[in-house]
């Protein structure tokens, strides 16, 4: 871009960004680059695990991008940890290590390439050591410093709230004292605690605070990532809804406008491809990956396909029921807390809102089927294929034994 004016870099970087998004919105999801920083015993990999599952931590061990920074990646989570190590309070090879790592990040946060760049940190404080020494101050300033998006995780908060406020606090006055009085502070104990009173009593504080930070991070990161970051995480259902919401209406807003989707024989044609393209994209939300092929045997063998449509789109008059069938789901998709922007479309327009009804049923459907299967069982394809036939099944016939 030599030669450009500073206008003339921004219109072309927007135009490579609009490029890359189109591109995106047809092979997969934008990948989240974020930093997680602090010192040793801060809890990092366990809020990782929490957070993105214990799969992206695995695959990071024995990646070293730096002396002093490793990366957490899985082609299947689209979220690249940075995560910094050799980070010692009161240690002279942290200074070392801090000139190290501002320097990657340096690198990053000034890429031409918006996906390669940071796009959020956290820094992690570990609440029973009660410490936050100068020399993390002064590395939290210098990242800081490059606007990026900046969150402070106070981990391990499994002490008295009066404590943890506490020592919050000090934390807040520190960094007001050195400028930082902006960067947010989030509470998160990321797995439950056990805290054994005596031989016969054991108490669990459960997890807290996940969400937050989830919906923390989200609000600080560029519109362009999000997506990506939403289906990274494993924290907040209804941030994963929301995303699965915004798809679903891109495909029926497109079956209600679309050149060929009025036309009565070539809108069942239209419509079978953009219920897969949608599954598909919905999968991923989810971390599920499902080829074509595999889209195709969980619309064939559950019917919603072309052989169970055909006959709802192109008769002149809903002699089959459809649309009640729609209005009743989309009501209670309403009741369950989804925005249901799809309202807006026409009853007449079936192709649109047959979209939507089998949108909203896979997602039912794919949440059920998070709740019912481990992590590890949710990497067998054929499993998770044979599971969505079954879920889809009963409640289309749920769906179909409800009176009007």
């Amino acid at each position: 871009m030599a030669g450009m004016t500073g206008e003339e870099k921004l219109r072309r970087q927007q135009e490579e960004l609009d490029e890359k998004l189109s591109t995106l919105s047809e092979e997969g999801l934008p990948t989240a680059n974020i930093i997680v920083a602090g010192i040793t015993g801060a809890g990092k990999s366990t809020l990782i695990n929490a957070v993105f599952g214990s799969e992206l931590a695995k695959t990071g061990i024995g990646s070293p991008v730096t002396e002093n920074i490793n990366e957490y990646h899985n082609d299947d989570i689209p979220v690249r940890i940075w995560d910094t190590v050799g980070l010692e309070l009161d240690s002279e090879k942290t200074a070392r290590s801090i000139a190290s790592i501002k320097e990657t990040v340096a690198q990053k946060a000034s890429a031409e390439d918006q996906f390669d760049r940071i796009h959020a940190v956290w820094y992690c404080v570990g609440f029973p050591s009660r410490r936050y020494q100068d020399s993390e101050v002064a590395f939290v300033k210098e990242l800081h410093s490059m606007h990026l998006p900046f969150i402070i995780v106070l981990t391990q908060c499994w002490g008295r709230k009066e404590e943890i406020t506490e020592f919050e606090n000090k934390i807040k006055e520190k960094n007001r004292q050195h400028g930082l009085g902006d960067i947010n502070i989030i509470r998160v104990l990321a797995t439950d605690y056990k805290i054994e009173i005596d031989e016969d009593t054991v108490v669990t504080k459960p997890a807290v605070g996940l969400d937050a930070l989830v919906e923390e991070t989200l609000s600080r990161l560029p519109e362009f990532i999000k997506s990506g970051f939403v289906a990274a995480q494993r924290v907040s259902r209804g941030q994963k809804r929301e995303q699965c919401e915004n798809i679903i209406y891109e495909y029926a807003k497109e079956a209600q406008y679309g050149r060929w989707d009025n036309i009565p024989l070539v809108k069942v044609f239209t419509t079978d491809r953009k219920i897969m393209a949608m599954f598909g994209k919905i999968g991923r939300m989810y971390n599920t990956i499902l080829s074509e092929e595999s889209v195709n045997k969980i619309m064939k063998e559950s019917g919603v396909d072309f052989s169970n449509n055909f006959w709802g789109l192109i008769m002149p008059f809903d002699l089959v029921g459809y649309s009640d069938k729609i209005s009743n789901l989309l009501s209670e998709k309403k009741k369950d807390g989804f925005a249901v922007k799809v309202e807006d479309i026409p009853k007449n327009n079936r192709a649109a809102r047959m979209i939507a009804f089998y949108g909203y049923m896979f997602v039912d459907s794919i949440e059920e089927l998070w709740e019912k299967l481990t992590e590890q069982q949710l990497k067998d394809v054929d499993m998770v294929v044979r599971n969505l036939i079954g879920i889809i099944n009963d409640k289309l016939k749920e769906r179909k034994g409800r009176r009007n």
